[in-house]
């Protein structure tokens, strides 16, 4: 496979912001504030029912040196930051920014306040081979397919696998993590090759799994 964008890197934590303030010494327009100041963002809280908590308090389209902050959002429970590089950077930035405001502007954090995290990568890439070589199933099913249904339809078509999705139980968990997702990228040819693919995993983790699958694939149908 080839790698062609990083779409969203979103580190995700578990977080009871009160904690982050025990006290109400931190003053939430003030870090407001601070936050554009460091990161340019383009959008930001202004009045005061953009910072209710339960729905999320929302900055968007910033930047920390050569990474692009495409948003974070703050909820009473939790706190997440998307970026368009990794999730690694989406986690560094998370925590040394808790950390900045902790010492400048009075919130008290420390990393083992956050008890669960979670990751949504989402990125592009190209293979010739991740779908279209599943299994052989697959490929007779395509083939049934594109023979009959132009009998009703009129038209030609080709029928090829077009996604996979591995996922959990949904009424197992509430709000749980992402599933993990392969599917031809819209608005683009299927003859190009192009994927777009989901994962609830950090973005190199997310990358490799797609290279693992990939060659499984391969050894598969040989």
């Amino acid at each position: 496979m080839k790698l062609s964008a990083v779409l969203t890197a979103r580190f995700f934590a578990f977080i009871e912001t009160t904690d982050l303030n025990p006290r109400g010494r931190a003053y939430f327009p003030e870090l407001a504030a601070a936050l554009v100041e460091r990161y340019g963002f383009v959008k930001a809280p202004q009045k005061l029912e953009e910072f209710d908590e339960k729905k999320g308090v929302t900055f968007e389209t910033g930047r920390a040196g050569e990474v692009t902050i495409h948003r974070a959002v703050i909820h009473d429970h939790a706190i997440y930051l998307d970026t368009a590089s990794s999730t690694d950077d989406s986690k560094r930035l998370f925590e040394e920014t808790l950390s900045w405001l902790s010492k400048d502007f009075g919130l008290v954090y420390q990393p083992e306040m956050v008890k669960r995290v979670t990751y949504v990568s989402q990125l592009t890439f190209f293979s010739e081979v991740i779908l279209d070589q599943l299994h052989p199933a697959l490929t007779k099913l395509g083939q049934r397919l594109s023979t009959r249904i132009p009998q009703y339809y009129g038209q030609k078509l080709d029928y090829v696998p077009g996604s996979v999705v591995v996922t959990y139980d949904p009424l197992m968990i509430k709000a749980g993590p992402a599933a993990f997702t392969i599917e031809r990228r819209a608005d683009t040819l299927f003859s190009d090759n192009k994927y777009f693919s989901t994962a609830p995993l950090p973005t190199n983790e997310h990358i490799q799994m797609l290279e693992a699958f990939e060659a499984d694939v391969l050894a598969y149908s040989k």
